[in-house]
């Protein structure tokens, strides 16, 4: 996949278990200001800080299904407080 040095793109097919390792590995990275994505030919670090936006959709169209997160902010600047109703996600049992 063809992208520029300010991007990074990957999709692949993998089973929960690793879904599970990729998650923790963005909860450390957004917890220590650090966030590496890589391949064997490209590294791509981000360095989250101050306020973020957070945007998470859920759907089920037929059988399919998508769950989407996604994480912004602006390099240098402290965001503006955005506190829309607050969010829950929970593990279901």
């Amino acid at each position: 996949m063809a992208v520029s040095d300010d991007e990074f793109k990957h999709e692949s097919i993998q089973d929960t278990e690793l879904i599970i390792k990729y998650l923790k590995a963005l909860t450390e990275g957004f917890q220590s200001g650090k966030l590496i994505f890589g391949t064997k030919q490209k590294k791509f670090i981000l360095e989250p800080n101050g306020l973020l936006r957070l945007g998470i959709s859920a759907k089920r169209k037929d059988r399919k299904v998508k769950v989407s997160l996604k994480a912004s902010w602006t390099e240098g600047k402290e965001g503006k407080e955005l506190y829309p109703d607050p969010l829950e996600i929970k593990a279901g049992k």
